[in-house]
């Protein structure tokens, strides 16, 4: 494997310009809007229980509607990005989410809900596809993990921009619908922005000639284009789908139903639930960048693809394993602790985890490998969800096991990347071939 020792320097031994880390920015926006929108009716969950008389099966369904929705659009999204592009990509799915998000103002039924949280996870699960396609078309391989960590924190800000958005309108003496409006009118007011702003590398003035020549420092790639059946004739597809599937529901656990554990064992409502969200998920920002940051580290340090990516994701997974302990104590500030230092071992093992494919496959078929993986993740969180609800109701908010499972996850993921791609090996040579009017080989 070739180690990636080269200072961030262009061509021709200058230091490039800084605009990409404008594109960086956006990314983190959209994806702190995309995070606001879906954890507010977490937020709200209690006020769904005591004003609107649900149960937490019907939350359970209502959210595992979202997880099946959100399924079949990051399904459908990768394709859609890799083809439409990330400027009309963006902009018709972040007006969409944020049109449903807005809806949930007027709603008031179980049904409603299920309707709003279809569409909004439909046009949610264009996010993570548009932005690794985005990364890969703005940062050359030694960038990206950092890029992706930076921008992978904007979903835990939006988890600590609901809560603060939430106690405000609840100040100003508005209703708790009225969150839902608010975090909608933000997405809009994001993609009016996003439509004047965005311009593609080469079309874009306010990019250097030098920064533009760093940015497409890497060997050229063939143009290709497939589908997922091929993608799955290949190791390095079989190592990210798994590792994400074994991830995700975790961390849609801690997103849809932590709001409800302090609710339940701790009696924190939504005034006083600011100061663990904020430790929760400011741990989880650092540990989104710190990730992201340590896997480039080493490989400024000449370290290889397969040894700086596996050993940040380890470092990573550990953070995740005393996550149990938060079932079991009894001060609420403590139990956020345990929540944060595991959600911040999955952002740096995330922010690392989506590197891979971009590492591992040609540019124009990122965002459908992304897309498969995280169709496969949400439909196993859709059950997740919806289980989760009937085993808390049966065992009268017995939180133990669950947390137990997600200590062992990332580890386990982790394994099984180490099994199935033990070099980190890129599949873009065979599947170049393996295009229709190249020499065919056999996949890797």
């Amino acid at each position: 494997m070739e180690r990636l020792t080269s200072p961030e320097l262009s061509a021709g031994g200058a230091r490039p310009g800084r605009y990409r880390w404008a594109i960086c920015a956006a990314l983190f926006l959209v994806t702190t809007i995309n995070y606001m929108d879906r954890f507010m009716l977490s937020l709200m969950a209690h006020h769904l229980f005591h004003t609107l008389h649900f149960t937490q099966v019907d939350y359970g369904y209502i959210s595992a509607v979202f997880g099946a929705f959100y399924a079949v659009g990051y399904a459908l999204c990768g394709y859609f990005m890799d083809a439409a592009g990330i400027w009309l990509g963006f902009a018709l799915t972040v007006i969409i989410f944020s049109g449903a998000e807005m809806s949930m103002t007027f709603t008031t039924t179980v049904a409603g809900f299920m309707i709003a949280q279809a569409v909004l996870g439909l046009a949610q699960g264009a996010n993570f596809p548009g932005a690794i396609k985005a990364v890969g078309q703005w940062f050359p391989k030694k960038g990206r993990a950092l890029t992706t960590g930076i921008f992978n924190a904007g979903t835990s800000l939006g988890l600590v921009a609901a809560p603060l958005l939430g106690a405000a309108l609840v100040a100003l003496g508005l209703s708790w619908q009225w969150a839902f409006m608010a975090a909608g009118l933000i997405g809009v007011v994001w993609t009016l922005w996003w439509m004047l702003w965005y311009k593609s590398p080469e079309t874009n003035p306010r990019l250097s000639a030098d920064e533009l020549a760093y940015i497409r420092s890497d060997p050229p790639e063939a143009p290709v284009r497939v589908g997922w059946a091929t993608l799955l004739a290949y190791k390095q597809s079989w190592s990210f789908v798994l590792a994400t599937a074994m991830t995700s529901p975790v961390w849609w656990f801690w997103l849809i139903w932590i709001p409800g554990f302090f609710y339940k064992v701790h009696h924190v409502k939504i005034l006083k639930l600011i100061l663990p969200m904020l430790i929760i998920y400011g741990m989880a920002d650092l540990g989104s960048i710190g990730g992201g940051w340590l896997s480039s580290y080493f490989l400024t340090r000449g370290w290889t693809l397969s040894g700086a990516r596996k050993t940040a994701m380890l470092i990573s997974a550990l953070l995740v394993v005393p996550v149990f302990a938060a079932a079991i104590v009894s001060n609420y500030l403590l139990a956020a602790f345990f929540i944060g230092l595991a959600a911040a071992g999955h952002q740096g093992f995330s922010a690392n985890l989506y590197t891979m494919a971009s590492d591992t496959m040609p540019g124009k078929v990122v965002g459908s490998l992304v897309g498969l993986g995280g169709c496969v993740a949400s439909i196993i969180s859709a059950f997740v969800s919806a289980g989760v609800g009937w085993f808390l109701t049966e065992t009268h908010n017995q939180y133990f096991l669950l947390f137990a499972i997600a200590s062992s996850a990332y580890l386990l993921a982790l394994l099984v990347i180490q099994v199935i791609n033990p070099q980190w090996q890129s599949a873009a040579p065979s599947i170049v071939a393996d295009s229709p009017g190249a020499a065919g080989t056999t996949p890797a």
